[in-house]
């Protein structure tokens, strides 16, 4: 007389439920480290020193240094600054030039730059105007400039 076993669960359906499980906890994993990869990965850009105006020729000059605090590399190839003039338009500063260093800064790195404003007189800005640079990636920061 054969005798079955009640409740007992065939081979392959263990097989399955293994296999389920490992994937879903694949899938776990992989959505938990991409999140936090995004989420990390960011850049952190803060001026170092005073940021300063200066009248050339042509019009005006703003020297800046920036360091890189965040954790990704930041390109600031295009990158504009906008001041604020006393009337409170935007004065758009563009051309970023290195005056030491890369324009592409990896973490911890830091530039100095001057940019440029034709047409614009030192006397058209306030001292501690508003300054926004903004990089063509769509990163910005803000700060205050000084004048001699």
């Amino acid at each position: 007389m054969e005798t079955r076993r009640l409740g007992a669960m065939p081979p392959i359906v263990t097989v399955i439920i293994v296999v389920a499980s490992v994937v879903a906890a694949a899938l776990a994993a992989y959505f938990i480290y991409s999140t936090t990869a995004r989420g990390v990965r960011q850049v952190s850009l803060t001026v170092v020193g005073q940021p300063t105006l200066y009248a050339t020729r042509t019009g005006v000059e703003l020297r800046v240094t920036f360091k890189n605090d965040g954790t990704a590399d930041v390109d600031l190839t295009g990158s504009v600054i906008y001041v604020q003039n006393k009337t409170k338009a935007a004065v758009e500063f563009r051309d970023p030039t290195p005056l030491a260093g890369s324009l592409k800064l990896a973490p911890g790195d830091s530039v100095a730059l001057k940019y440029t404003a034709s047409g614009a007189t030192l006397d058209d800005f306030p001292d501690g105007a508003l300054a926004t640079l903004q990089t063509k990636d769509g990163y910005q920061t803000s700060f205050a400039v000084a004048k001699p």
